[in-house]
């Protein structure tokens, strides 16, 4: 598809899903260097403690990750998991997914992101790119943006179990917005319903 193509719902597609939806694969696999860089910030916060009275499974798996491999869903749910007993404020969970974004962004994402910014410095010119950034995170799943408005788009994630825990999916909404910090001069991102399980569904806006 081109970004030329509508939505079903009259949505200009801007990145469409690189399959059918009923054909991506589920995600297999999680990268680990954003759990590292998730511990670091509950370390920050003083946190780490009680994350560790809330994680109930893969101890040895977490306690010795590093960053750059690929880990099993499984370890990766048990994190995130742990991380969403911690019963932060929603605000809260945001703002440690803008400190793992803003670390991501100046090192393992960030070849994505000068190509993104040589094409010109809009959230429109990431936005297309997003699939690059998934792949980076996840083995399997997919991702697509539709355009709403001018300044105005959703973005719509599917096939990844991580979804379906709250931390994951507002932590996810602050890298979102940390990586358009460099994009636009101020960025919102609101947490839709979604389809079914293992999906999540965002409408971004910014000026």
């Amino acid at each position: 598809m081109s970004v030329t193509d509508w939505g079903a719902q009259g949505e200009e597609v801007v990145l469409p899903f690189a399959a059918p939806r009923d054909r991506i694969e589920r995600s297999t696999a999680f990268r680990s260097t954003w759990i590292t860089s998730s511990l670091q910030s509950l370390r920050v916060m003083g946190l780490f403690e009680r994350y560790l009275e809330l994680l109930r499974s893969h101890r040895d798996e977490l306690g010795t990750c590093v960053a750059g491999v690929w880990l099993p869903m499984a370890v990766a749910r048990a994190h995130y998991e742990a991380c969403d007993g911690l019963r932060l404020a929603t605000d809260e969970q945001v703002a440690v997914g803008r400190a793992v974004g803003e670390r991501a962004r100046g090192t393992w994402l960030s070849p994505t992101i000068r190509v993104a910014r040589a094409a010109g410095v809009t959230p429109w010119t990431m936005l297309p790119h997003l699939n690059r950034l998934w792949t980076r995170a996840a083995m399997g799943g997919g991702v697509a943006v539709f355009r709403l408005g001018p300044k105005e788009a959703r973005i719509e994630f599917v096939g990844c179990e991580l979804f379906d825990i709250p931390y994951f999916r507002h932590g996810l909404r602050g890298v979102l917005l940390s990586i358009g910090d460099l994009f636009a001069r101020k960025g919102y991102i609101q947490d839709l319903p979604f389809r079914q399980p293992g999906e999540a569904n965002f409408r971004a806006q910014w000026v």
